[in-house]
């Protein structure tokens, strides 16, 4: 299928192994998490929320520790292990709980940015269209964390992965793109943005995977998704990407 010319430019010919690879790893810390929930036979969905916190970031480096050109790094003082893939970071996020709420108005988290979250944007995120709000306004912990993140190569991107689930639902859909950090409460600029196909399709012919400037809008898809292998997550084909701008997305809400 065709992939856009943001993908395209990100990851090179590796767009379609990449993308399904987050798409699985999603799929598959989801049902880690209401698996989870589903044991602890309780109410409260603290269970769901801690297991999905450790495990989207787990998910997506086992998808992809096989993979060549693939680095697992350890920030300092983070407990979590991002992936390097192409010289871009993969920071995944949930940005809603349902269908309420546009991509377009995500933000990271549900509070203050941690200090590790404006490190990477300040380091790796696009250059900034608006006043990005300073490190020290936010928080004085971020400088040392910028200090921390020096080992990587120039030229490292940040590639961030929204997501919508909830532990009734599961995944509902998925986001991947460029975004600067707005302000203290963690709202986001999208530079580009763009759907992670959940439904898998029949591979297009190769004439047909040539990176392309646009594309229509497209129904948002809402498959239930189990996990499986990991060979036979990365031996499937995954469908086109639907990018998006912010006018059509405020168009969507109205």
């Amino acid at each position: 299928m065709l992939v856009s010319q943001w993908a395209h430019d990100t990851f090179g010919q590796r767009v379609p192994l990449i993308r399904q690879g987050v798409a699985e790893a999603l799929s598959v810390a989801l049902e880690n998490a209401r698996d989870a929930q589903k044991v602890a036979q309780t109410d409260h969905l603290h269970p769901f929320g801690f297991t999905l916190m450790s495990r989207k970031f787990e998910a997506l480096a086992e998808a992809f520790e096989d993979m060549g050109d693939v680095r697992i790094v350890k920030p300092a003082g983070s407990p979590h292990e991002l992936v390097l893939v192409d010289g871009k970071l993969l920071f995944p996020f949930r940005y809603a709980k349902d269908r309420s709420i546009s991509v377009m108005s995500a933000r990271i988290g549900d509070g203050r940015p941690s200090a590790l979250m404006q490190a990477l944007f300040q380091r790796f995120g696009p250059e900034p269209q608006m006043r990005q709000l300073a490190l020290h306004d936010v928080a004085p912990q971020a400088a040392p964390m910028a200090e921390a993140l020096a080992g990587l190569p120039d030229g490292t991107g940040l590639v961030l992965i929204a997501y919508a689930c909830n532990a009734h639902a599961g995944l509902l859909d998925a986001w991947w793109g460029e975004a600067e950090l707005l302000d203290r409460t963690g709202s986001l600029r999208w530079h580009h943005c763009e759907e992670i196909p959940l439904v898998r399709e029949q591979a297009a012919p190769a004439a047909e995977q040539a990176p392309a400037a646009a594309f229509d809008q497209g129904a948002m898809p809402t498959p239930a998704l189990n996990p499986r292998t990991r060979a036979a997550r990365l031996a499937a084909p995954i469908s086109e990407a639907v990018p998006i701008r912010p006018d059509q997305a405020r168009s969507r809400e109205r």
